[in-house]
């Protein structure tokens, strides 16, 4: 049985392709796992904290219509390229006008993907409109 003598992390020794029960699990390779995973426990509420702090609850609305925001802006994008494509005479302005619409699209899928995650991770509330308009009127 070949012995980790360096203390190699568990990700490193992943990393190699070698089963990891050729190895010894040391201390502090339970150690380093238990770090992390406060960190990662730390960070997730920092960012809970923070996120729905500022944001506070998004409806589903709210996060339909930033959904409709990217296929709208990616649906104006390959509409110009599109366009240009059957163009003889394509204009560095055509090619501004191009790369500023492919920019605004890239941004909204990163910010839709973020809001996402966001989600997934818990770092705020997903509500209905009905239920927010409810508790207005109550």
């Amino acid at each position: 049985m070949i012995k980790n003598s360096s203390h190699m992390s568990i990700k490193k020794l992943a990393e190699t392709g070698i089963m990891s029960d050729h190895f010894e699990v040391t201390s502090d390779d339970a150690d380093i796992r238990r770090f992390f995973q406060e960190i990662e426990h730390t960070i997730k509420g920092i960012n809970h904290e923070k996120i729905s702090e500022i944001v506070g609850d998004v409806s589903r609305e709210s996060f339909i219509n930033a959904a409709s925001t990217v296929a709208r802006l990616r649906a104006k994008y390959l509409a110009k390229v599109i366009e240009l494509q059957s163009s003889d005479d394509i204009s560095g302005k055509d090619i501004s006008v191009l790369r500023g619409m492919r920019t605004m699209y890239e941004e909204a899928t990163e910010g839709f993907t973020a809001l996402q995650h966001a989600l997934n991770r818990g770092y705020f509330k997903l509500v209905d409109t009905e239920q927010d308009e409810s508790k207005i009127n109550d």
